[in-house]
Formats: C-alpha cells, sequence, structure tokens
C-alpha cells in the first residue's frame, strides 16, 4: 500500500501546515455501518485517507464504529444522531456502467432547503471496480470516496466542484497520476464545510427543548 501511505504523509504534512495557520476547525463524529465487512486492515486504511483529507480542509474526523447490524456495538449507535454527529455506510449494490464507462461510486442525503444532511453511502464494490480498473489499492479509493461523500453532507448540497475531490467524475489516469491536489477541498469549500457546519450545530442546540 505504498501509495496510500505516501498520500497520507502528505495530507499530514498539509494538515499540519493548516494548523500552524490558525485555520478554524470543527470536530465532527461519524458513525460508520459497514454491511460490506471490510477487512478491518483495509477498512483501517479507507478511514485514514479519508480523515486526512477532511482534515486537511479543517474538519477533525472521529469514526465510530456501528458494526454490521449494531450488535456489539457502542451504546451511541442506538442513540439519534447528535448536532455534531454523521452517519456513514458502506454497502455493496451491483451497477452497470453508463455508455461512456461511469459508474456511480456512492450518494449522500442532503436537505437542500436547509443545506444540510447527515447520511453517505459509499458502495465499495463499484469503488473496486474503479481501483482494479486504475491499478490502484482500493482501500485508498473507498477512502476517497468517503470523503467526498461525508463533503456533500457536511457542504449541504449535492452540487459537484469543477476540480479536486468534489468533481464528479474520477477517471483512472487521475488515479494513476498521484497528483495530491485531485483529491483536497478547494479554499472556498473548505471555508463552506466549516460555516455550515457551525450554523447546523448552533440551528439544531437552538431545536432542543429541557423538559421541567
Amino acid at each position: 500500500m505504498r501509495y496510500a501511505l505516501a498520500f497520507l504523509t502528505a495530507l499530514a504534512l498539509t494538515a499540519a501546515s493548516a494548523d500552524a495557520a490558525t485555520l478554524d476547525r470543527a470536530r465532527v463524529q461519524v458513525r460508520v455501518y459497514d454491511t460490506t465487512v471490510m477487512p478491518a486492515a483495509d477498512q483501517t486504511v479507507a478511514l485514514r485517507a479519508a480523515a486526512g483529507v477532511l482534515a486537511a480542509a479543517g474538519i477533525d474526523i472521529t469514526w465510530v464504529s456501528c458494526g454490521k447490524s449494531g450488535d456489539g456495538s457502542p451504546e451511541v449507535c442506538a442513540h439519534p444522531l447528535g448536532r455534531n454527529e454523521l452517519s456513514l455506510r458502506l454497502v455493496r449494490l451491483p451497477g452497470i456502467t453508463s455508455h461512456r464507462g461511469e459508474l456511480e461510486l456512492g450518494y449522500s442525503l442532503v436537505d437542500t432547503s436547509v443545506a444540510a444532511g447527515a447520511l453517505a453511502t459509499v458502495y465499495e464494490d463499484r469503488v473496486q471496480w474503479l481501483a482494479s480498473q486504475s491499478g490502484v489499492e482500493s482501500p485508498f479509493v473507498v477512502g476517497m470516496a468517503i470523503a467526498h461523500e461525508v463533503g456533500h453532507l457536511l457542504l449541504g448540497t449535492n452540487n459537484h466542484g469543477t476540480a479536486g475531490i468534489m468533481r464528479p467524475i474520477w477517471t483512472a489516469k487521475e488515479l494513476q497520476r498521484r497528483d495530491a491536489s485531485d483529491w483536497m477541498f478547494s479554499p472556498e469549500e473548505s471555508a463552506t464545510m466549516l460555516r455550515s457546519f457551525r450554523e447546523r450545530t448552533m440551528q439544531m442546540a437552538a431545536n432542543i427543548h429541557w423538559g421541567e
């Protein structure tokens, strides 16, 4: 997994630079529901890669494993999502490529009326297909797909960017050329995620009604 490890090192340096620049940061907890049962080592690499991309944008992620069905999961997994929480599903769903050879890797449920979302889904088997077409380790590509979908939730939109990790189409050539800029959020996207997350948590806090 040389590709993934080298990329994680580059992301760590980028995140450190962001810290040094006193970038505002947000702490987000993400519950992970893995129905695909990824090998533990592969999932660790994928989540570390996703966390690195988000950390470089000022979003510090804590992953909470909620298991395949919730059995044996932390107690928090049985409760409604908190105001600083999101959820992620890793699932398998075979798909057919379009006439242009494209295949949807995941989706995010976003309420565009309030510019917020809470559930992201990544199709692990489809990501593995793209990785195999590119000759790149699949845990790395899964991690990038996770970061992309979580990005949609934090940006509060299903729209895509023109470059970087939020671009709509990922090609084998882009995966092979190992350009870190292809897998980063833009400064504008980073600022939007931080602002939207602060607004989201403030709004949820304001909606809490305390009993007597």
